[in-house]
């Protein structure tokens, strides 16, 4: 059965205070594979680092010898359930993956609606639960609220241990930032990581996705990417143009007495200020 992406290691994800319940009921079920915290559910929204989390959980099964590790999304799930249906195939892709160490489904909300996935779904979970095999689930919806979904799945999921996935904190979003901003920003890489944490952020991937738009506007402009970049391109913030020395002038023609005073050649109130400008005096 497909495995854990490779790129989505455990010790990838930065610990805070809002992901540490995650973050120690995994460790705690590596520990104890099939035998604590089974099944272990994380519910949290998109890009709270739910998938990277699952996915981390599988290496670390992998690592442990409990093999095969058995890691998809509940789209590729019902996909491969329909493909096996069409080729009269079902019993084989069932064999595949009761064979598996250890089954991790993300985004487990997704069966809404489709019967036969749950069907399948169902008596696979029954099937590992019961041969002391370790399972693990994601969603992004409360297990209260998924509609239609069965219930008797739907207490399945609950029978475990259900952790929540809050968006990232500015902990996590600053030593992610730090981390992919190394290598491009250099000696700004800091100040600038600085910056970006500070903005108010949902999710890991809109902040990935700020980054990037930083990194295009830097290389855009044949530069490095600073925080001058950042708030240019961010909040349209202009950088300070140099001091000059010398006595400051306002630039501003001074009329006659004569013209300030007829109403014929001053202007006395203009409410666009866009069309503000000055003009030789005639």
């Amino acid at each position: 059965p497909p495995g854990p992406v490779a790129t989505w290691r455990l010790d990838d994800l930065v610990e805070a205070s809002g992901n540490r319940m995650a973050l120690r009921a995994v460790r705690a079920a590596l520990e104890q594979p099939g035998v604590k915290y089974n099944p272990l559910v994380v519910v949290g929204g998109s890009g709270t680092g739910k998938t990277h989390l699952l996915h981390g959980f599988g290496h670390g099964l992998a690592a442990a010898g409990l093999g095969p590790v058995a890691c998809l999304s509940a789209h590729d799930f019902t996909t491969e359930l329909i493909e096996a249906i069409e080729r009269d195939r079902v019993a084989a892709w069932r064999a595949r993956y009761r064979r598996a160490g250890a089954f991790l489904l993300d985004d487990v909300h997704l069966v809404a609606g489709r019967e036969r996935t749950q069907e399948e779904l169902f008596l696979l979970f029954n099937a590992l639960q019961d041969g002391g095999r370790q399972l693990a689930f994601t969603s992004a919806v409360p297990l209260r609220d998924l509609a239609e979904v069965e219930q008797r799945l739907v207490t399945r999921l609950e029978g475990g241990l259900v952790v929540e996935l809050p968006p990232p904190e500015r902990e996590i979003r600053l030593a992610v930032a730090e981390r992919v901003l190394a290598e491009p920003a250099g000696e700004a890489a800091g100040p600038l990581a600085q910056y970006l944490a500070g903005r108010p952020m949902d999710s890991v991937r809109g902040l990935l996705g700020l980054i990037q738009r930083v990194l295009h506007a830097a290389e855009a402009r044949e530069t490095r990417p600073t925080v001058a970049v950042a708030r240019q391109e961010l909040e349209g913030v202009l950088p300070r143009p140099p001091r000059t020395s010398g006595v400051r002038r306002s630039g501003i023609v001074l009329a006659t007495a004569g013209g300030v005073r007829s109403r014929e050649k001053a202007i006395w109130h203009w409410p666009n200020v866009a069309e503000r400008f000055l003009e030789e005096w005639r």
